[in-house]
């Protein structure tokens, strides 16, 4: 499966202030198991939601109070925009 994964200039500059806490290495790997998930090639436990309302069509990971908000393309390769990441009590506002 050939998987593009971007970021919006939101969660870029989440990634960048708080490096101890969460990698863009890490980020791939749980929107790659999310993925995983989803098309029930796999198994994983990940805590992965569909969101309702205003963010329909968007998927929500969780890690601990981090919440990482992103919605899949499908085109001639799959393609994942991170909308935003951020901390439990600011990601849905």
């Amino acid at each position: 499966m050939n998987l593009k994964i971007s970021y919006s200039k939101e969660a870029d500059k989440f990634l960048k202030k708080n490096k101890d806490k969460l990698k863009e290495a890490e980020t791939d790997e749980l929107i790659i198991e999310a993925i995983r998930k989803l098309f029930k090639i796999e198994e994983t436990n990940i805590d992965l939601k569909k969101l309702k309302g205003r963010e329909r069509g968007s998927f929500r990971i969780r890690k601990g109070n981090i919440r990482i908000v992103f919605s899949l393309k499908k085109e001639k390769i799959l393609h994942a925009k991170i909308k935003t990441i951020d901390f439990r009590g600011n990601v849905y506002k």
